[in-house]
């Protein structure tokens, strides 16, 4: 099941790619020194509750980020046999190799203040990648992606891989900004609320809240 939501992703962005570029090189190359300019989509699943979204996402963590890079990323194509639906294998040119390109990205490195599921753990560092950014004379534009500032603390609902920095699930429903606790002005009193969780996208229909993550995490430890 995974793997046939990685795959659409990528074709998806492939066949998005390509036909934006309009050009006889891969995306991400050009012949002469003229600069490139390439707008990219990306189409994701939505999810109708935090519940679905935490249950398809294998790593939720708290963090924040302290490093960005731009990166190529080689992505190998895999398409699903037309005999077998639930089989992949690796698309091929003429040649039978393997077709695939680079495709720039923007990796954030997060340093994980605390997990809610998967492996990882307060204090580690988890690199997170987003479609997009500057290489030499080729840039990528990805209006759907949202900027992560190191100056805040973020919740996100990620798909880990053995080889390529992990994806949020959707650039709409899978990051959250937390806000610190509001400070009373009455004197003894030091606060008057606990955190507060908001979605980074505007445009995002869930409400995630501290007792949420809770849950997940108590989840979590009960497996």
């Amino acid at each position: 099941m995974n793997k046939n939501r990685v795959l659409t992703l990528l074709l998806s962005s492939i066949f998005i790619l390509s036909v934006v570029g309009c050009s006889s090189v891969t995306p991400t190359a050009s012949s002469s020194n003229a600069p490139m300019t390439i707008i990219a989509s990306e189409d994701y699943p939505s999810y109708a509750s935090i519940g679905d979204l935490s249950e398809r996402a294998n790593t939720i963590v708290k963090g924040s980020v302290i490093e960005t890079r731009v990166e190529a990323v080689n992505d190998i194509v895999q398409v699903t046999d037309a005999a077998n639906e639930n089989e992949l294998t690796p698309a091929s040119d003429p040649g039978g190799e393997p077709s695939s390109f680079d495709k720039i990205y923007t990796i954030h490195t997060i340093q994980i203040a605390e997990s809610y599921k998967g492996g990882y753990k307060a204090g580690e560092h988890i690199e997170v990648k987003q479609l997009g950014g500057q290489l030499g004379n080729t840039e990528i534009i990805n209006d759907d992606n949202l900027k992560l500032i190191p100056a805040k603390d973020y919740v996100l609902f990620l798909e880990t891989y053995e080889d390529t920095p992990a994806s949020l699930l959707n650039s709409v429903q899978s990051l959250y900004v937390i806000k610190p606790a509001g400070k009373s002005n009455q004197p003894g009193q030091q606060q008057s609320q606990s955190e507060v969780i908001v979605s980074a996208n505007p445009e995002n229909d869930l409400s995630l809240q501290l007792t949420d993550l809770q849950e997940i995490q108590n989840e979590q430890k009960n497996q």
